[in-house]
């Protein structure tokens, strides 16, 4: 026997958690970014991209003929998957940052950049489905908070 288990006899019960370390090559990466936002999140997907791991960009814009690096998001399809939210009301906006997340695992890497309140609004969707520890906020100085 191994670690602190104790004997356990029929009708015992257990809770057991999920597992909370999964294999990184396995790990997934939700990006989501808002206005200059969007410069951090490219350079982000792109080491992913590199490094052969999953993710998804969420990015979010006014519009589609004001979006700076839209071509530079268009170029990451090919390692992973890319969506675009153009000129949604903010109700909108935070109902596709929620669907985008939910469900997903505990391990879940989210990443996001943008206007403070575009941040927050994804962190605290984020908090109900992954570790507090894997949601990184990545502010203009290059910071990941």
């Amino acid at each position: 026997m191994r670690g602190n288990l104790q004997s356990f006899i029929e009708r015992d019960e257990l809770f057991v958690g999920i597992p909370n370390h999964a294999p990184r090559d396995r790990v997934r990466s939700i990006l989501y970014c808002g206005g200059t936002g969007a410069a951090p999140i490219v350079g982000i997907a792109k080491r992913l991209a590199s490094a052969g791991r999953k993710f998804e960009v969420h990015h979010f814009a006014r519009s589609s003929d004001r979006t700076a690096l839209l071509q530079e998001f268009e170029a990451l399809r090919s390692h992973g998957k890319v969506f675009h939210h153009f000129d949604l009301s903010d109700d909108l906006s935070a109902q596709k940052s929620a669907f985008a997340m939910s469900p997903t695992h505990a391990s879940t890497q989210i990443y996001c950049s943008g206007p403070p309140a575009f941040m927050d609004r994804v962190e605290r969707q984020a908090r109900d489905w992954v570790y507090a520890s894997n949601i990184h906020k990545i502010v203009l100085d290059g910071r990941i908070a």
